[in-house]
């Protein structure tokens, strides 16, 4: 997961999830986050706070994330943040994350889920991976080999993000792992993301987006 938030620190178990540091050394724009367990609670304590107004265009990922945090507490009421900075929580038993980070085009917004591990690249796995990938309309499976997981990613620009924008990308990713995460342990093998011990959670983080190797689009240029 993205380096670029807070360091690790103490950290409180969520059903085999990824941890959420404590609070008490907390930026203001995630106070009141707490952990939700889906997208939309069923009968809400109370009305979900406004979405803070977007000013400008975000240059700077601190001012990004800050304004992404609100977005999320529109959304989800509240959140986890882990020992990496990332926002999370979980839906139906699976776990999405949200992070903010630099790109060589500007801040961008990662949504991810990562739905198995411990599983092999078979080619009936990636075929089922591939032919899923053709339907979905946010998001889009892959392949992690150095941890042997699958998983789910849709990454937005930051730099103009507004609240449509963004809850949409979180409800796909979030119902899309839910829906999808045991299919693929009970057919190809391995085990679900939050069947897996803490500790082995917290090695998973995405991909580098400002590596020396960069992608063949990563500079944003035709």
């Amino acid at each position: 997961m993205s380096s670029d938030g807070a360091g690790p620190g103490e950290r409180t178990s969520d059903r085999g999830g990824a941890g959420a540091r404590k609070e008490d050394d907390r930026s203001d724009e995630e106070e009141g986050a707490e952990h939700v367990g889906a997208l939309s609670p069923a009968v809400p304590a109370a009305p979900p706070p406004k979405p803070p107004r977007r000013t400008g265009v975000f240059l700077d990922p601190e001012d990004l994330r800050e304004h992404v945090g609100g977005l999320l507490r529109t959304i989800l009421g509240g959140y986890e943040v882990d020992a990496f900075g990332n926002f999370t929580f979980t839906h139906e038993g699976a776990r999405a994350f949200v992070t903010v980070g630099p790109s060589p085009i500007g801040p961008q917004v990662g949504v991810f889920s990562v739905t198995n591990l411990d599983l092999d690249l078979s080619p009936p796995l990636a075929s089922f991976l591939l032919t899923t990938n053709h339907k979905l309309g946010f998001g889009a499976f892959s392949y992690d080999p150095d941890n042997r997981a699958v998983w789910l990613r849709h990454t937005l620009l930051g730099s103009t993000l507004d609240l449509p924008e963004l809850q949409s990308a979180v409800a796909a990713v979030a119902t899309t792992a839910a829906a999808l995460d045991e299919q693929i342990r009970d057919r190809f093998g391995g085990r679900t993301f939050q069947e897996a011990p803490d500790e082995v959670q917290r090695r998973v983080e995405p991909p580098d987006t400002m590596s020396d190797a960069r992608p063949p689009n990563a500079s944003g240029y035709l």
